[in-house]
């Protein structure tokens, strides 16, 4: 018998997928049953199909949000990105660091033994070997490919949730070697923020607001206090200890989702406050910038009422449902909505480099610390208990959990 590759994926079955939001609102057990789409089993190991693949052995890999989401199947199907055509499986994990342990002939960049991060995606043009760039690739914004969901001749095997994948070479990058396991697999969320700083970059005494103290959250006020030391920013945290945590990563000003955020905001901002009927708000003045890192409802709604007048709102977090949104922000106070996804390049220090490479050299100088982010480690075969403590943020009190694959 061959050798095997162990691998948790997801089956991409409407059928499994309804099945499994239904059965879910009766037991989240039923997110990891056998009417799941969720496997964690072992596949044939497979070949490296051309001469470009190489195949990585998993040292550690965190856990996403958006895996969370797909996991626990926090999406509807009546959303964009669902109408577009997708693989028969989803192979979790993204947030991982690797060794590479086989490489086809025409790989240069890498060799037997390298640690290496995934980066980009592999169904961009880079990865598929398009001579022909499309002008998102072109440009080092492999995540907004053109042509990502056209039919391709080869497809990756196995995630970071598992014990090895292959891959085109040009998916990873490799990782130096001052930087700890540890700190590599906040490379890609640390790439997220950074990404997500620059899609408006914060000027000298601006007022900032950052809301949803998460790993994304937590990295992105070190990003902007790196970005701008005279900015002033602002953290709402969803439990008092991420508060805590927000001021000591640089947030001069906190305040808690139970709190009246309207009226925080006024006391920040000095924005005047007014009530119609109702629980109907609305400030005149307020913070010059906000990231929505969160992306519900609930909280790109206030996002829009609590930016100033020509200020702007970034929404970072990722969220698969149809919203109500109310937009007259948008054309009556002339508050500019921005989305951010996944990573780009970026010039810093007159060098262009991919927001990977710059998150992990500010890991390298200190200018990001990600120590503390890493609160919970978990065999694979523990899935279902790491899954659930991610999850429960207010009793596990998690920020980052992680599978341990060495």
């Amino acid at each position: 018998m061959g050798a095997a590759m162990k691998t948790m994926y997801l089956d991409i079955s409407v059928l499994k997928i309804v099945l499994a939001r239904l059965l879910g609102r009766l037991s989240t057990s039923a997110y990891f049953g056998p009417a799941s789409p969720l496997h964690l089993t072992e596949l044939p190991d497979p070949s490296l199909p051309a001469p470009d693949w190489v195949r990585v052995r998993n040292r550690l890999c965190g856990i996403c949000g958006s895996d969370l989401h797909q996991i626990f199947v926090d999406a509807g199907l009546d959303v964009a990105p669902v109408a577009l055509p997708s693989h028969k499986r989803a192979y979790l994990g993204h947030e991982m660091v690797g060794q590479v342990v086989e490489a086809g002939e025409a790989v240069t960049d890498f060799k037997i033994g390298d640690r290496v991060v995934r980066w980009g995606r592999a169904d961009d043009c880079r990865a598929r070997g398009r001579a022909t760039l499309c002008p998102a690739c072109a440009r080092g914004h492999r995540v907004l490919c053109r042509f990502a969901s056209e039919p391709r001749q080869h497809h990756p095997a196995g995630g970071g949730f598992g014990d090895s994948f292959i891959t085109p070479a040009s998916t990873l990058l490799p990782v130096p070697d001052d930087l700890t396991d540890e700190q590599a697999i906040f490379t890609e969320p640390a790439a997220v923020a950074i990404h997500a700083a620059w899609r408006r970059p914060v000027q000298p005494g601006e007022r900032v607001l950052v809301l949803g103290c998460g790993t994304i959250g937590f990295l992105l006020i070190q990003v902007l206090r790196a970005l701008q030391p005279n900015c002033e920013i602002t953290a709402l945290a969803q439990f008092p200890w991420q508060a805590e945590m927000a001021r000591a990563f640089g947030a001069q000003h906190l305040f808690l989702a139970s709190d009246d955020g309207y009226a925080e905001t006024s006391r920040l901002t000095g924005a005047r406050l007014y009530k119609g009927r109702g629980s109907n708000r609305m400030l005149l003045g307020g913070f010059d910038l906000i990231f929505d890192v969160v992306g519900i409802e609930t909280t790109l709604n206030n996002s829009l009422r609590w930016a100033r007048a020509g200020g702007t709102v970034v929404l970072v977090g990722v969220n698969l449902h149809r919203m109500r949104l109310d937009v007259t922000p948008v054309w009556y106070q002339e508050v500019d909505l921005i989305g951010a996804i996944g990573h780009d390049v970026v010039t810093w220090g007159g060098e262009t480099l991919s927001t990977f490479e710059l998150a992990m050299r500010w890991m390298q100088m200190g200018q990001l610390k990600v120590e503390n982010l890493l609160t919970h480690r978990f065999p694979l075969d523990d899935f279902r208990r790491a899954f659930r403590t991610a999850l429960d943020k207010e009793t596990s009190r998690s920020i980052k959990v992680a599978f341990e694959l060495r």
